[in-house]
């Protein structure tokens, strides 16, 4: 049963292929009116639900002048190759191999160096690091004071520096005792 409008489908495209051609592509372009064309026929021929139609002149030009606006939205959506010759070019910020293994020997270099430090030190200086744990927390977790929290830390960095080869740390200056040093500077 949808063989016949099928068939009388593809006969009004055949029949007016010349005459819907130019009205496309006064549209769209020559080659989008070519494409549209190629895929109104395919599509109709390919289509299983197809129910009787009324005009199917109508019909053809509106399948083919959806089609149209289909491709011209796909092809809007694809990268042209200057878009892709401009994402190729973007530097690459990851580190090469050399920045890699260097980063790796310093690492090798910083956990031989926390080997050397007392537990309480080493546990204060990757809490204080990697933790993110305030030196309040760790002087109670240790029942120590303040200043020997920081004290430890100090030691732990300045050990690093020395094993990586910094002349100095990257910390400078005294290290505070307390927040009411902090409030009275």
């Amino acid at each position: 049963m949808a063989d016949a409008p099928r068939s009388l489908l593809l006969r009004s495209l055949l029949a007016r292929y010349s005459s819907l051609r130019g009205r496309l592509a006064r549209r769209f372009g020559p080659q989008i009116a070519e494409d549209a064309l190629q895929e109104t026929w395919i599509r109709i021929e390919t289509r299983a639900d197809l129910a009787p139609v009324k005009d199917p002149e109508a019909y053809v030009y509106r399948a083919a002048l959806n089609t149209a606006h289909n491709l011209i939205k796909s092809e809007n959506r694809r990268l042209s190759f200057v878009d892709i010759e401009e994402l190729l070019g973007v530097a690459d910020d990851a580190p090469g191999p050399a920045a890699i293994a260097a980063d790796r020997a310093d690492i090798a270099v910083v956990a031989r160096a926390l080997s050397e430090l007392t537990e309480r030190q080493r546990i204060i200086f990757q809490e204080a690091f990697l933790g993110d744990v305030s030196h309040h927390v760790l002087a109670e977790r240790f029942d120590v004071s303040i200043r020997t929290v920081q004290k430890d830390l100090r030691r732990g960095i300045d050990l690093c520096a020395r094993r990586l080869g910094k002349r100095k740390s990257f910390v400078t200056g005294m290290a505070r005792l307390s927040d009411r040093e902090e409030e009275q500077e």
